[in-house]
Parts: structure tokens; sequence; C-alpha cells
């Protein structure tokens, strides 16, 4: 699931307390360095959603693997984090090499959740800010399990928020909404864990959006991860505007003979 592009380099710095966020406040940090990979980027040749998900992917996982609990430890540990949701608000736009700084603490760690933020800087510039919510899962079992005293221990939290509202867990399509955009999973889209990648989410969306949408892009992406999406599933992208104004698509599989899966809940504003 989490393989560095070429660009990537990271600062072992951990959890140093001596890493302070603007304003001169000692945190909890881990630092992960990037460059803007040729992937990273959208039609305009600018960092786009899409790459800034790939970096923060990468980010989140050095950061676990660095107190012991990343993808190389499932094995000993017998657990492995699961993305429940995203939040992205991308407030620059850097071009293809951009040096980027991304500092990522894990802000709680209770039941079977825990959330972590981002900040991301090229320079002193504010490129974006984000947050996630992760559910610890039994390797064995494939289901989640509570976060233990071991496993919070390994973690420093930081309490400090980033948004005011959480990340939305839920959504609803009305009735009668057509089909936007119709595949299958393929191999391409799977990751480690052999089910469909969190980044491909937002693919199979970007693909349901309207033109006008895509053209005038909202600066926020949400997504609510509601059902994993295995290799050879068909699915359908649903898109319609909420109350409030939002772009949103949801992904369902079956249907008709079959039960509909609820798969995800994407929202752009």
């Amino acid at each position: 699931m989490w393989f560095p592009a070429p660009f990537d380099r990271f600062l072992l710095l951990g959890y140093n307390r001596e890493n302070t966020c603007p304003g001169g406040i000692a945190t909890p940090n881990f630092i992960y360095e990037a460059d803007v990979a040729y992937s990273d980027l959208g039609p305009d040749q600018l960092l786009d959603h899409r790459g800034l998900l790939r970096i923060l992917q990468e980010a989140a996982a050095f950061a676990s693997d660095e107190v012991g609990y990343g993808i190389k430890d499932t094995a000993r540990n017998g657990v492995l984090w699961i993305l429940a949701g995203w939040r992205l608000e991308l407030c620059a736009r850097p071009a293809w090499r951009s040096h980027l700084t991304v500092r990522t603490w894990p802000r709680s760690m209770d039941g079977f959740v825990s959330e972590r933020d981002f900040l991301i800087y090229s320079g002193e510039t504010l490129v974006a800010r984000a947050t996630s919510r992760w559910f610890l899962v039994s390797a064995a079992t494939g289901k989640v399990t509570r976060v233990t005293q071991a496993v919070r221990s390994a973690y420093d939290l930081d309490q400090r928020t980033l948004f005011e509202a959480p990340i939305p867990s839920n959504g609803k399509t009305p009735a009668g909404t057509p089909v936007a955009f119709a595949t299958a999973a393929g191999r391409r889209d799977m990751d480690t864990n052999h089910h469909v990648n969190n980044i491909h989410y937002l693919d199979y969306a970007l693909e349901a959006l309207p033109e006008e949408v895509v053209q005038n892009f909202p600066s926020t992406v949400e997504i609510a991860f509601r059902r994993q999406i295995l290799l050879g599933t068909p699915i359908r992208c649903f898109y319609c505007r909420t109350e409030d104004g939002r772009h949103q698509v949801e992904i369902q599989s079956g249907g008709e003979e079959e039960k509909v899966t609820h798969h995800a809940f994407v929202w752009f504003y």
C-alpha cells in the first residue's frame, strides 16, 4: 500500500519535541519531506488533490513505521491501520519538484479509531491542511480491534485540531439518481491489503463529476470509506448536489438481485 515515489525523501525526526509548529509551540510532529512528483500533477501542471492524497498516505505510513506499527510490523503486531476517512483542504498548488514539508501527528486514539492531522508547507507557504480517521484492524480476522495500551503508548498524541467539524461517516443519495460512471475494480487498483487503495476511490469519484465542476474545482475534498472494494467488483458512481450545495459522489455495488453495498461517499466543496 505504501511505497515512496522516486522524488520522496524523509527526515527521521520522529516525535522529537524540539520540532515546532508555526507560532513556536513544541509538538510531537513527525516530519516527512517530499518533492512534488510528475504523477502528483493535474492537467495544469500543478499539485492536485490526488497528488496530495498520495503524499499524505506516505507521510502517515512513515510516521507509524517509525514507532513500530508500519506495514513491515504487521506480522509481529498482528494489527494494521485501515483508512476510514479523509478531509483535504488544498490552499496552494505548487509546481513539479517543489519541495514539501509535511507535519503530521495523531490527535486521538480511542476505542477502535485514531485520528491523524497534517499541515503541509512549501517553504513558508501553507499548501494544505488535512485530517484523517483510521480503524485498527486485526490482521488475522480482518475485523476492527480495540486500541490497546501497547498501541497507544507507542504514539505521542497531540490534541490540536485543525477543523471544527469531524469527517462525515455517511451520506445519502436521492432515489432515482442516475449512474454517472461505472467500472470494475482491476488489478491496477489493488494494494497490499488486497482491496482497492484509497486513492482510487477519489479516481472513481472524479470520473463521475460534471465537467463544469472539474473546470472550477473546489478546494476541499472529503471521503468517507464504508466498505472495501475487492478485485473484479463492478461499481457504480452516483453524482448529486447536497442540500448545503456540496458535490457528492456515492460509490456503490450490487443492486437488483443483490443487496446494495455502499462503499464510499466523496464530497467536493
